[in-house]
């Protein structure tokens, strides 16, 4: 007789998609494993991208709170077995034993092999006593809704859905789909379809009072047009934004502070040599001002991560790593790499591109499907809509959020988002947020977002 593996074969039977032992005509439990989140490995624009990627699956003896013996594996999910209904494992307990538990825990690996409670989804369900003989078939349903709250406990397991899946429910959830823009862009800017990703990464290192960014939050995000650049000195003093003095004075960006910070602000009321490079030494109330004059505002905290970060599956638009000055406009300043990286000051906007093997590569650029955004986490860094918070205050609280931002006009702090010429790589991370406290506005530019409905 053929019947399901044991728990203590679960990896093969899963990898195989099928069990090749052949147990003695036993009684036993096969749970099948689906979700609505979508598990397909992919960041391509025109998909959801996967929001999970592992579960870990324990089984815990009657009356006990830790799993049995050989009853706890990590699982990668496979959303073909699922579609095939063949995500799946049998347990084979002594007949008439009541009492067995199974403990789910559907999950965010990001670099680190324990789940969170932030990015997990956690099931705890009773497994029915079996006979002799019999196969009885339940069905657990990891549902996004509930990421960050679990359902059941060992002393109140909740009960699995009799039978299997049919069809599974993989990609289904609405958060997730990919939403296109409507109307037409702003001069300059570019669609970002709305969809779901991670906010948020553990691997980030946070001081707690001038940064955060490492607690992790499921973040739905509907359209927006984000401009493909960040503005520009020549653009800056284009808007007629810039105040003046009676004496003809520049107030902002302030010409003193190019005094006071060694002459590194590029701002010029003339035209020079700066043209092309995104302004900085601009405060944040002047930046607002002129998003507003745009029909725009400052993009959100979510919004500009959701973009650099590649929709949550990397650290920085490059990748996980840290690149060299040449590769992005990145720890300008410090020992060079060669003349090209001693200058410390932003450079012309999209100065970085690497060949690739599929021809045109990106770095510090992302892919739109009506164009490239970039300098995307280099060069200067950016203010957000957002005033600073930490990872354990209230607008980053809760585990699922829809077009979060941060607003409290008690708080002077205002947040920014990515790395700067003179960065080191701590901070290229996407996911971390800087208290504008904490470093030299000579290092900040910004860019506009405008609704994507329009």
């Amino acid at each position: 007789m053929r019947v399901s593996c044991t728990i203590a074969a679960l990896a093969t039977a899963l990898a195989l998609g099928a069990c090749d032992d052949t147990l003695p005509p036993q009684g036993q439990v096969v749970l099948h494993l689906d979700t609505d989140a979508p598990v397909a490995q992919t960041d391509d624009l025109g998909r959801p991208v996967a929001l999970f990627d592992r579960v870990l699956v324990e089984i815990f003896p009657p009356g006990e709170t830790t799993p049995c013996p050989e009853c706890t594996r990590e699982l990668v999910l496979d959303a073909s077995l699922m579609h095939a209904s063949r995500f799946s494992f049998g347990f084979v307990p002594r007949p008439r034993e009541q009492g067995w538990r199974a403990r789910l825990r559907m999950f965010r690996s990001a670099g680190r092999a324990t789940p969170r409670p932030e990015s997990t989804i956690e099931l705890v369900g009773y497994l029915p006593a079996v006979g002799d003989d019999g196969v009885t078939v339940l069905t657990a349903t990891f549902r996004t809704d509930d990421a960050g709250r679990p359902r059941g406990t060992l002393a109140q397991p909740i009960v699995f859905e009799r039978g299997a899946p049919a069809p599974s429910m993989e990609g289904t959830w609405p958060g997730a789909h990919v939403e296109p823009c409507t109307g037409e862009p702003p001069a300059g800017a570019l669609c970002v379809p709305g969809g779901a990703f991670f906010m948020g990464d553990p691997r980030v290192t946070v001081d707690r009072e001038s940064t955060g960014g490492a607690k992790e939050h499921l973040v739905v995000l509907a359209p927006y047009f984000l401009d493909a650049h960040e503005v520009t000195v020549g653009e800056m003093r284009a808007s007629g934004l810039v105040a003046r003095d009676s004496r003809g004075r520049v107030i902002d960006p302030i010409d003193d502070w190019a005094d006071e910070l060694g002459g590194q602000c590029i701002y010029s009321s003339e035209p020079g040599a700066y043209e092309g490079h995104p302004v900085t030494c601009v405060s944040w109330a002047l930046a607002s001002k002129l998003c507003e004059a745009r029909g725009g505002t400052l993009p959100t905290e979510a919004q500009l991560e959701y973009v650099a970060s590649r929709r949550g599956t990397r650290l920085a638009p490059w990748g996980d790593r840290d690149p060299s000055c040449r590769e992005a406009v990145v720890a300008r300043g410090g020992p060079p790499d060669d003349a090209a990286c001693d200058a410390r000051d932003p450079l012309t906007l999209g100065s970085r591109r690497l060949p690739s093997r599929a021809g045109a590569g990106t770095l510090d650029r992302v892919a739109m499907p009506d164009g490239e955004i970039v300098d995307l986490g280099a060069n200067v860094r950016e203010w957000t809509r957002d005033v600073f918070a930490r990872d354990d205050e209230p607008c980053w609280r809760d585990a699922l959020l829809r077009d979060p931002v941060c607003l409290d006009p008690a708080r002077k702090e205002r947040s920014t988002k990515g790395g700067d010429f003179a960065g080191v790589p701590v901070d290229y991370a996407q996911a971390r947020r800087a208290n504008d406290a904490s470093f030299q506005l000579e290092t900040v530019g910004f860019r506009c977002a405008y609704p994507g409905k329009r």
